[in-house]
C-alpha cells in the first residue's frame, strides 16, 4: 500500500513538473473517457479545460489559435442569450462547449504525429468494449423487444452511430499509416460495422459510407471502393427480400414525417429570433408553443445552428472554420495533403452529411472526438515550429563553437 501511494505521488509530481508528460496523459484520459458514460466524459473534459486555464502559457497557446477569441466570445454571448430565455439546459451545454473548445484548441497547439496516432489507437481500442456492451444490450432485450436499438455507453442509438462513423474512419486511416497492424484495424472496423447494424441508424450508415468512399477514392483504392459499394448494394438488396434483417428501412416514412414537423417549427423559431437565436437546445423550449413534434433539437444541423446561435453566431462559425479549411483545401488541391488532414476532411464530410437529418455532433462524446480529429490541422504547423527550433539550436551551437575557436586564436 505504501509503495502504491509513493508511486501515485511520483505520478502527481511528474504531472506538475513535466508538461509534456501531463499533456500526453491528459489527452489519453480525455480520449479514453469518450467511450465511457457521458458523465465520466464530461468530468474529464472539464478537468482538462481547468488544466489549460490554470496556467498562463497553456491558456495563451489555446487562445493563440486564429479567431479563437472571437469564437469563444460568441459562445459566452450565447450563454447569456440562453439565460434571457430561461433556457437552463442550453446554459449548461454552452459551458461544456466552452470547456471542449478551450481544451481542443490547446491540444491542437501541441499536437504532433506521434501523439495523434496514440490517441487514435486508443479510440480504436476503446470502441471494442462499447460494441461488446451494445451486443449484450441487444441480446438481453431481444426476446421482449426485437426492435430495441442498443445505445452502449451513449445517450441514444444515433449518438452511438456517430461515434462508430468516426471510429471506422480512424481505423481505416490507421490501417494506411500503421500497416503492420492491418489485421487488428480490420477487426476493429468489422466490430464497429456490427455496432452500426445493431444501432440501426440509417443517417449514420449513409454518412459513414460517403466518408469511406471519399477516403478510398482519394487514396486511389478504386477496387476497394467498388467492393465496398457492392457490399452496400448487396446488403440493401437482401433487405428488400428479407426486410426483417434491417427493419429500420421501413421506418423511414414515419421518421421523415416527424422531421418535417420539427423543421417547420425550427423555421418559425428562426424567423422570430434571427440575429442571436435562443441558445443551445432552443428547439426544446419552443416546440410546445408551436405545436410541432416534441424533441431536443431540430434534427438538422444547419437549422439547429441558426435557431440556437442566429445569423451572427453562424457567421462566426463560418469565419473560424473557413480560415482553418483554407490551408487544408489548398493542400488537397496541390496534392500535398497528408493522411491526417484527409482523415479530418472525411470526418467533416461525414458530419455535414449526417447533419442534414440529425444533430448528433452537438454532444460531449461526439463533439470532442470531432475536435480531436480537427487537431490534425495543427500537426504541420507544430512540425514546422519544431524544425525551426531545432535549426535555431543547431545554429546557436555552431555559433558558440565558432566564437570559442576565435577566442582560442
Amino acid at each position: 500500500m505504501k509503495s502504491l501511494c509513493d508511486n501515485f505521488r511520483k505520478i502527481i509530481f511528474r504531472f506538475q513538473t513535466d508538461s509534456a508528460f501531463a499533456d500526453k496523459w491528459l489527452a489519453m484520459i480525455v480520449v479514453g473517457s469518450l467511450f465511457l458514460p457521458s458523465s465520466i466524459c464530461g468530468i474529464a473534459i472539464v478537468a482538462a479545460a481547468f488544466y489549460v486555464m490554470a496556467d498562463y502559457q497553456r491558456r495563451e497557446r489555446a487562445f493563440r489559435t486564429p479567431y479563437m477569441k472571437l469564437l469563444f466570445s460568441t459562445f459566452v454571448l450565447s450563454f447569456f442569450v440562453a439565460a434571457s430565455y430561461r433556457n437552463y439546459i442550453g446554459m449548461a451545454m454552452t459551458l461544456m462547449l466552452l470547456a471542449m473548445l478551450v481544451y481542443s484548441m490547446y491540444l491542437r497547439s501541441i499536437m504532433d504525429r506521434v501523439l495523434f496516432h496514440k490517441l487514435l489507437d486508443l479510440a480504436c481500442l476503446m470502441s471494442i468494449p462499447a460494441i461488446v456492451v451494445a451486443i449484450v444490450q441487444k441480446a438481453v432485450t431481444f426476446a421482449s423487444d426485437p426492435s430495441y436499438r442498443p445505445v452502449s455507453f451513449f445517450i441514444n442509438a444515433n449518438y452511438f452511430g456517430m461515434m462508430i462513423e468516426f471510429t471506422v474512419l480512424i481505423a481505416l486511416y490507421r490501417a494506411y499509416t500503421n500497416r503492420k497492424f492491418i489485421p487488428l484495424y480490420a477487426v476493429i472496423i468489422g466490430m464497429n460495422m456490427l455496432g452500426m447494424y445493431l444501432c440501426g441508424s440509417m443517417s449514420a450508415l449513409a454518412a459513414m459510407s460517403c466518408g469511406i468512399i471519399v477516403f478510398l477514392l482519394y487514396k486511389r483504392r478504386y477496387k476497394l471502393s467498388a467492393l465496398y459499394v457492392a457490399a452496400l448494394l448487396a446488403f440493401f438488396l437482401v433487405n428488400h427480400f428479407l426486410p426483417s434483417i434491417f427493419p429500420r428501412v421501413e421506418a423511414i416514412g414515419s421518421t421523415t414525417d416527424q422531421r418535417i414537423s420539427i423543421w417547420h417549427g425550427a423555421i418559425i423559431g428562426i424567423s422570430q429570433t434571427p440575429l442571436f437565436g435562443r441558445g443551445l437546445r432552443a428547439y426544446s423550449i419552443i416546440h410546445d408553443s408551436l405545436g410541432t413534434y416534441a424533441t431536443y433539437h431540430c434534427h438538422n444541423l444547419y437549422l439547429d445552428c441558426l435557431l440556437n446561435f442566429g445569423v451572427v453566431g453562424c457567421t462566426v462559425f463560418l469565419i473560424f472554420f473557413g480560415w482553418h479549411l483554407r490551408d487544408v483545401l489548398h493542400q488537397v488541391r496541390t496534392h500535398t495533403a497528408g493522411n491526417a488532414v484527409l482523415l479530418f476532411l472525411a470526418a467533416l464530410l461525414v458530419t455535414l452529411l449526417h447533419g442534414f437529418t440529425d444533430v448528433t455532433i452537438c454532444w460531449t462524446q461526439t463533439g470532442m472526438l470531432f475536435l480531436i480529429l480537427f487537431s490534425a490541422t495543427g500537426i504541420r504547423a507544430g512540425e514546422a515550429r519544431k524544425a525551426a527550433a531545432s535549426s535555431a539550436r543547431s545554429y546557436s551551437r555552431r555559433l558558440k563553437v565558432s566564437v570559442g575557436y576565435l577566442m582560442k586564436e
